[in-house]
């Protein structure tokens, strides 16, 4: 028997001894598997059988003497009337069974799912008892943890990316801490994960944001220098009363030390709220975004710059102007490419139409770069024109060749009749010899809209390892997150959903930024409660 294909978004089973005579087949009562959605190693997913003939079942209590799915490795069986473990079935029509979680005594004894089982699904119909139509499949394993967090009043993850130095030391920002100054919560943390004896790790508190004024809610990936010192920004918090919650707030960490670096102030032509992290160029410049404020409240780019005297000096270098020709509410991080020009995403601008925005514009993919006589110029590459085409850029990332990618949050064909916003595309872009840029959409997530397993709503921006793109997605078998590829084929793409979070303390749930890769190859990523790989 073949076994199933990880990578593979929906896995066609091998049919084991069913076969249907002309007569019978032509009846339509006798059940016939053709495909089996992912199946984790976890109580928690939605698992689709899909078929011929396994008639209605309605109503029914949610478990059901017609299913039956076998461990034939650890030997237990669920789904008949009686068995200890059951399953928690949701629907059932001639064509399509769905599941979405084992209960009862699983999780005891033997009686669990571990990667490498393989299981027997049998399928009777509903109304003539007609079966079984049978299959088999092979347990998936999930995500394996590097380090779970504790939570209070330890360091919790998740709240920005992650990254890694050459001694293998994780750093991030998240929650948990011992200050809850910031309206009963957390104001944020940002924490070190080190390895310790026995291939196990540790965790540090390098700063635990002390009230609002000091800085809430670290949000975007840190940047480190190369004398190891860190960056990065809060969404809220600082001296300020104008903003509620606070603008906004840059720092430094040296030596375990917090410096505040600025203060984002609304009303004096300074940007406000900052949403992603910060960009360190070769001479050793800090740049960023804000998401409001400037001139036209559509937001800035913003330069540290060392003084030589230990401290920084802040600028603003440019002000987003918003409404059909630039765009506006930059939110994700800036790269830089090595002539020194950096490259970014506005979540709105470009246009009129409303795209889930309270400002007009699909958003926008933009340019920044050195003048010639000194200063910076800005160009909008490509203006998302209307839900169709794409909204809510969240970043680009370049290739081997220097072309741009990215995703959008939502935009493409409609995922449903109720909402029409779309599922999100992914897209490409590349310069042409006049200095203009091509854009092409390399793929729709909603062709996943109709696959359990599938991603859509893509989040964060992308990585790019060995010719392959990685990112995190809403949608997967556990509905909380999922981690899908983007593999060139010829003069087109191949999307596939790898991973489905479960947010168990394997993978953490919820994602936050984007992979990134140890120098082995593996791929780290890090969510709410943990440090990942997936296999």
């Amino acid at each position: 028997m073949r076994s199933l294909a990880v990578a593979a978004t929906v896995l066609a089973l091998v049919i084991l001894s069913f076969s249907p005579s002309p007569a019978a087949a032509q009846s339509g009562t006798n059940p016939h598997i053709t495909s089996v959605t992912q199946v984790w190693a976890r109580p928690y997913q939605t698992i689709q059988i899909s078929g011929t003939g396994f008639g209605s079942l309605r109503p029914f209590n949610g478990d059901s003497a017609f299913i039956a799915i076998t461990d034939l490795t650890q030997n237990w069986t669920a789904g008949h009337t009686g068995d200890a473990v059951t399953l928690d079935v949701t629907s059932w029509s001639d064509s399509l069974i769905t599941m979405t979680s084992f209960g009862g005594a699983y999780g005891t004894g033997n009686q669990s799912l571990l990667a490498g089982d393989v299981l027997s699904i049998e399928v009777w119909n509903a109304q003539t008892f007609a079966g079984p139509a049978k299959a088999r499949a092979t347990v998936l394993a999930n995500a394996t943890a590097v380090y779970t967090f504790k939570g209070q009043p330890d360091a919790t993850g998740g709240a920005g990316g992650l990254i890694l130095d050459s001694n293998g030391n994780f750093y991030g920002m998240g929650g948990g801490g011992v200050y809850y100054n910031c309206y009963y919560s957390s104001c944020g943390t940002v924490w070190e994960v080190s390895p310790a004896s026995g291939g196990t790790y540790s965790d540090a508190i390098l700063y635990d944001f002390l009230s609002i004024a000091d800085g809430y809610q670290p949000i975007g990936t840190l940047t480190r220098d190369s004398s190891g010192n860190l960056y990065g920004v809060t969404a809220y918090g600082g001296l300020t009363t104008v903003c509620f919650l606070g603008c906004g707030t840059l720092f430094e960490i040296s030596g375990g030390v917090k410096t505040l670096l600025h203060t984002f102030q609304y009303g004096s032509g300074d940007g406000i709220y900052p949403g992603a992290g910060l960009t360190l160029d070769a001479s050793g410049n800090l740049f960023g975004t804000t998401g409001r404020g400037g001139t036209q409240d559509a937001g800035t780019i913003f330069e540290l710059t060392p003084n030589g005297t230990g401290g920084w000096n802040y600028s603003i270098v440019y002000n987003f102007l918003g409404g059909v020709a630039d765009g506006a509410e930059p939110d994700s991080a800036l790269i830089l490419d090595s002539a020194g020009n950096f490259y970014g995403t506005t979540y709105a601008g470009g246009g009129t139409e409303y795209c889930n925005n309270y400002i007009s514009g699909c958003g926008t993919v933009f340019e920044f770069s050195p003048a010639s006589g000194g200063g910076f110029t800005e160009k909008v590459l490509h203006i998302f024109k209307g839900t169709a085409e794409g909204v809510q850029p969240a970043g680009v990332t370049f290739d081997a060749s220097g072309k741009l990618f990215g995703a959008t949050t939502y935009g493409g064909p409609p995922c449903s009749s109720r909402y029409n916003s779309g599922c999100g595309v992914a897209y490409a872009l590349w310069p042409q010899s006049n200095g203009t840029w091509t854009e092409k959409t390399i793929f729709y997530f909603s062709n996943n809209i109709n696959n359990v397993d599938g991603s859509t709503y893509p989040r964060g921006g992308l990585a790019y390892h060995k010719g392959v793109f990685y990112g995190y997605a809403g949608g997967g078998a556990s509905g909380i997150g999922s981690l899908y590829t983007l593999t060139p084929a010829g003069a087109s793409w191949t999307e596939a959903t790898i991973y489905s979070f479960g947010g168990a303390g394997s993978d953490g749930g919820q994602p936050a930024g984007a992979p990134i890769f140890g120098p082995d190859g593996t791929l780290y990523g890090v969510g709410g409660g943990a440090i990942f790989t997936v296999p």
